[in-house]
């Protein structure tokens, strides 16, 4: 399919705001939702892919599920809210260390220390928190 100019497809930063009015539950206005590329961290993971480690599953944000705030980062430390996480609770939230960022590239992964808002992003050592999906984030109040 061949676009052409009115066709084309909306820039990450345009796309990213009107998903975000879709996906996230809380207040628009509050720093999570800014898709604020030096903002807190807010991202979204859509999908979990097995790798070649016995065990292992890569949490990878996929389709709507890119990075939409800040920068996720290795050796960074974010909270993991499950997709019941009851806003202000401590059910079905987690606060780790990210291993490692990768950068997925078809069936091959490329190491990276951190990928910016408006991109897909690969992680390791969050897979053991989620079962399918979920939020990583650094703003204390997301919802």
């Amino acid at each position: 399919m061949i676009l052409n100019a009115s066709n084309d497809l909306p820039s990450p930063v345009t796309a990213q705001k009107y998903r975000m009015e879709m996906l996230y539950e809380g207040p628009h206005d509050d720093e999570a939702a800014t898709c604020d590329p030096n903002g807190p961290l807010m991202m979204y993971i859509s999908k979990m892919l097995p790798t070649s480690g016995k065990g292992r599953f890569y949490a990878v944000s996929q389709v709507s599920g890119r990075v939409f705030s800040g920068k996720v980062a290795t050796r960074m430390k974010a909270r993991i809210q499950e997709p019941n996480y009851p806003p202000g609770k401590k059910e079905d939230l987690y606060e780790k260390t990210i291993q490692r960022t990768i950068l997925m590239m078809g069936r091959y992964t490329e190491p990276i220390e951190d990928i910016p808002s408006g991109n897909i992003a690969g992680l390791v050592g969050v897979d053991q928190y989620l079962v399918k999906g979920g939020t990583i984030i650094t703003f204390k109040d997301a919802h």
